[in-house]
């Protein structure tokens, strides 16, 4: 994250690598929600256990916090060198 703020602009691949992380977040993000609208849709009311859904939106939920808070630390590290120029 230091390389965001630095002076002279951050290196390519670092801007690369934090682009390439960010697109796996959201990969891994879109196949949960994937997953997780396809559980939906084959809901059968016989069943009765909903423990492993309820579980997964969770975690999912915490999965997008996490990105959020992510961001939020790379638009911090970014305004300051931005607002330098």
């Amino acid at each position: 994250m230091e390389e965001l703020g630095n002076s002279q602009g951050p290196r390519g691949e670092a801007v690369v690598a934090h682009c390439r992380e960010f697109m796996l977040y959201m990969k891994e993000i879109q196949t949960t929600l994937r997953e997780e609208i396809k559980s939906a849709c084959e809901y059968r009311p016989f069943e009765m256990c909903d423990y492993s859904a309820r579980i997964a939106n969770e975690i999912c939920c915490k999965k997008l916090e996490y990105v959020i808070e992510k961001m939020d630390a790379m638009q911090l590290n970014i305004e300051p060198s931005t607002n330098e120029v």
